[in-house]
Order: structure tokens, then sequence, then C-alpha cells
């Protein structure tokens, strides 16, 4: 197969062409995709890049030298769909000023079922054999050895059953390696050897939304760094946290597909139907299964979706399984996409002068603790916060190992401050109030600070501290009576995107974690004992919003939170 050397008349830009004029059925994110690459085509070389046909050509066409290993296409040609070759065609065709390849990391989204490790196994192969690259290490990596070796045991499959692989390459049990050029391919898992000193070419990071934690792949990826054009290829099916370290990338390619960031290294392709979709709707599954017809029939689909149907506890899995969807906002109050596309760059400091409002929720001295501002900016309200956890044994590194392990990046990011605890407490661990007190005066010196409002609960030593400088403060209740306004409140804004907040990570994992509980008069408010984990930034977020719409002499009635 040979495409056009015009690179608009190539393969990968008509599959392009075919989903931006409405020929081929696909979700936003893929359409904002191909019209990415329709823009660079136009407007890339004035950022120095441009597209190789021939070099697009050459990983498509040796895919064709591979042969499937399983199913009914067992011992047949492996012929990429138009939606692979726009992956592979792009992620290995694009070039930047000096003939490098632009893309260094590929996060790629699709339904279960759709093909996944035969349309990975080519590429790495490739990469292993004839990318021209000295020594290339190339890896398959999971989280555990078992997943890691399913596309290593793939690819040795395809090597054995496919006359030009088994020329290039010598397959073991433990490695497979190329003589031609010393490449060598293995499987790397976060329960093997440690990945310190290793130097990959090209790393497969297998089903991301397994990967627990992101210190594997934070290895990966600094040790790549000193290889002239690797590719960090990401693939994965939709998952059940969205803060987790694949939700990190699923947010940022939607972020960088719809032109909030620029990144010319990185590659995003998500499978997605819209969020509200009917998912007995045929065309939504195609939105999420580009090889639906193909490596998954559509009468598969039916029956998995008419047995959800029935039983209901299964409907969550369909729609992450099948339709591609994160589920976490499923029993969560409001979306994680949804909260973190409210999210804008923004520096409290260059708002002096501004009114704000403020709440702390401060639970006990060995728990976390949160300061929470809203900034009135015109019509909108801007949330920025400090979550505090204390020192010692049973404080940070406690909350670290057994609750969230990004608690450790966080506060080397600045979004999460540990402190050690009042003199009285000296050794113990727990939250140092005159510290948090300070950080709030440090805010009232720029913004015009209107009042603090606090759950009573242990802030007694506080507002001693607080009203002994100046500090309005208000008593805010933690019932449904409290709760109700300022909580729908925040709904409400969410909903009419009248709010922002600065993408603190800590405040995405409370309104992850927040459950919604509702009375019989619907008056609702966040139940922290039925929340699956820290709430409290959420909680502050909420009462430091509800007492800005209130100062600022907003929703009087239930009708009105909605029509802001």
């Amino acid at each position: 197969m040979s495409s056009s050397t015009n690179p608009i008349d190539h393969a990968v830009s008509r599959y392009a062409l075919s989903v931006v004029e409405g020929r081929e059925v696909a979700g936003d994110l893929v359409r904002l995709a191909c019209q990415r690459h329709l823009d660079d085509l136009e407007e890339g070389a004035d950022r120095g890049l441009f597209f190789d046909c021939n070099a697009a050509d050459r990983v498509i066409n040796f895919a064709s030298f591979l042969r499937h290993t399983t199913g009914p296409a067992a011992g047949h040609p492996i012929a990429l769909e138009p939606w692979q070759i726009f992956r592979h065609g792009s992620i290995f065709g694009w070039k930047k000023e000096g003939g490098l390849r632009r893309f260094r990391q590929a996060y790629q989204q699709v339904a279960k079922k759709n093909g996944k490790t035969t349309d990975t196994a080519p590429p790495a192969l490739y990469a292993l054999t004839l990318d021209g690259e000295a020594a290339p290490q190339v890896y398959a990596s999971a989280t555990t050895r078992d997943q890691a070796g399913l596309l290593f045991k793939e690819v040795k499959r395809m090597i054995k059953r496919s006359p030009i692989a088994v020329q290039l390459v010598r397959s073991f049990q433990h490695q497979v390696i190329c003589p031609n050029n010393d490449g060598e391919f293995k499987t790397l898992s976060r329960d093997s050897d440690s990945a310190d000193g290793f130097n990959p070419h090209f790393v497969v990071k297998d089903e991301v939304h397994r990967w627990t934690d992101r210190e594997l792949g934070e290895v990966i990826s600094n040790s790549m760094i000193a290889r002239a054009q690797p590719i960090d290829w990401m693939i994965t099916t939709a998952g059940a946290d969205i803060n987790s370290y694949c939700g990190d990338f699923r947010i940022y390619s939607e972020r960088l597909l719809t032109g909030e960031i620029m990144d010319d290294e990185f590659f995003a392709y998500v499978a997605e139907p819209p969020k509200g979709c009917d998912p007995g709707d045929p065309e939504v599954w195609k939105m999420a299964n580009p090889n639906l017809g193909i490596a998954i029939q559509q009468e598969r689909l039916e029956r998995l979706y008419a047995k959800a149907n029935v039983i209901t506890a299964e409907m969550p899995n369909f729609f992450r399984l099948h339709l591609n969807q994160w589920t976490s906002g499923s029993n969560s109050w409001i979306d994680p996409v949804h909260w973190m596309s409210l999210r804008k760059d923004f520096d409290w400091r260059n708002y002096a002068g501004n009114r704000a409002w403020a709440a702390i929720d401060l639970s006990n001295t060995v728990d976390m603790a949160a300061l929470w501002f809203a900034i009135e900016s015109g019509r909108e309200i801007l949330l920025f916060g400090f979550p505090f956890l204390p020192a010692g044994p049973s404080g940070f590194l406690a909350r670290a190992k057994e609750e969230k392990k990004e608690y450790i990046a966080w506060r080397d990011e600045g979004w999460l401050e540990v402190h050690g605890g009042d003199s009285a407490a000296a050794g113990q661990g727990a939250i140092n109030q005159r510290r948090i007190v300070d950080k709030v005066l440090e805010v009232a010196e720029v913004l015009d600070l209107q009042e603090l409002a606090f759950d009573r609960w242990g802030m007694t030593e506080m507002i001693g501290m607080l009203e002994a400088e100046g500090i309005e403060i208000v008593s805010h209740g933690q019932g449904f009576a409290g709760m109700s306004a300022p909580m729908k409140s925040f709904e409400a804004r969410v909903q009419n995107l009248s709010v922002a907040h600065d993408g603190n990570p800590v405040l995405a994992m409370a309104i992850g974690n927040t459950h919604r509980d509702t009375d019989p008069a619907e008056q609702i408010k966040p139940n922290k004992l039925k929340s699956r984990g820290r709430i409290d930034p959420a909680v502050a977020a909420i009462m430091a919003l509800g007492r800005a719409v209130v100062g600022m002499g907003e929703a009087q009635n239930d009708e009105e939170l909605w029509t802001i």
C-alpha cells in the first residue's frame, strides 16, 4: 500500500476529512483530533512542523507484513482500519524541523474489544526493527507482569506466524532481539525488577486506567529523555477514577484538543461519545467502538445493553467498557471531567481589591483541614484555596500511604501544605492553627475579605486568633439547614459555567469523593460518613461560594439558583 505524497491526499488526511465532514461517525474529541491534523497541515509549518507521507506509510505498510494470530482472521495479514491508519500515521508521520518525530507521547482511549493489543503490536515491532534507532529498547509495560505479558505474548505469536518478521528478529522466553541493530523487546511492570537505569525508545503503557499510582509511569517517561525521538504509547479503555494517573492524561487530552493548552509533542485520540448520550443508540456505540462490525459485532453490544437494562448494576460497566466513558462521575456529586473543564489559570494576587469570602473546614487535628476562598470577578466566582495535612507518623505519611500516593506529588507541587503541630502538640503531628490564620491574613492583605465562615467544631482557639486580627467571622452549620442553599448554589454555578477554579488536584479529589445527601424536603448536604474519601476542601469551597452568593445579593430562592 502506498499513499499519495501530497499530505492532504494521504490516507491519514482522508480519514480526518471524513470525520470532520461527518461521513465517518466519531465523537467530539476524535473530531477535534482530526481537525487538529488538518489545521496543522495548513499552519504547522509556522511552528516548524511538517507531515512526512513516506514515514507514515512505512509504519502503516509494515503492519501488512504481520499476521493475525487469533479468531476468524488468524493467519491473514493485518490490514489497518482507517482509524488505526490515522493514529499510526499521525504519530510516525508528523515531523519537526530537523526531521525528528514531532510526537513523543500518545494517549489513545477506545472501548474494550476493539483490538488494542493487535493494533499496538505492529508499531512496537516496527520501533524495534526498522525505525532507524541504534540499540532500541522496546517495552510492554503494565502494573502487573500478567498484563504486560499479554502484549509481549501477542508479539511473539505474530513473529512466529509472519515470515518476514521471523527474518528480522529472534524470540526467546523473556525477550525478543533484533540482531541487525542490537534492539531488544521485553516486559516491564510495577511488580518486576526496578526500571532504573534503562533507556527506552518505545514503551507501550497498556490499560493505563489500571495503573493505581504514577511511579512506574513517571520513571518510564523520565528515562526516555536521552532518546532523540522516543514514543510513550499509552493505550487504554476508560477507567473508574478520573483523579488518577490515567485520568490526568484523559483530562490533559481534552484540554489539548479543545485548544485550552498547546503541546506539539502530545498526540490524543479519545473515542468517547458525549455525556448524556443514549446508551442504546448504535451510532453512540460506533463513537466508542471504531472497530464496530470488525473486531466487535453490533449484535454483541445489543445483548450486553439488554442485559444491563435488566441488571442495572451492570450499566456502569457498560458505560465504561463499551461506551468508553469514565464512570467515576456516575456515583459522584459532580462529574469530574466537567469539573476539570472549569479550570482557569489565574493567580489570586492579581485580583487585589476584589471582594472575597472564605471558609474553613478544620476537622480534627490529625486529619486534613481546608481553607478556601471565593473571589467576586464580575458575574463569575473564582475558587482557590489551601488544604493542610499535619506532619508526623499519624499525619501526612500515613495519609499518603493509606489514602492517596499523589499527596507526595501535590505537596511537592505546592498544592498541599504539610506542617507540624502547635506548641501544645509538639511532636504529635497536628494541624497548626496559627499558620492557617497567617494564611488568612496573607490573602486578606491583597483581597477585600468580607468574612470567613466556619463550623464551630474544634474552632474555639482559632476563633480567638481571627477575632484578634479583626477578621469578620460567621458560624456556618453543617446540616441540611446550613449546607443546602450553598450546595445548590455551587451546583448551579457549575452547571451554568459561572464558577472557575485554579485546578487544585486536592479539591478535584474532594469533589469526586463527595456523597450528596437529600432529605424528604429536598434539602441537600455533603455527607462525610458516606463519602469515599477526604471531602474537606469541597466542604470549605461550598461554604465559601455560598457566602459569596449571599454577599453578592444573588440566589434568593431555588429557582433563581439556576438562572444566575
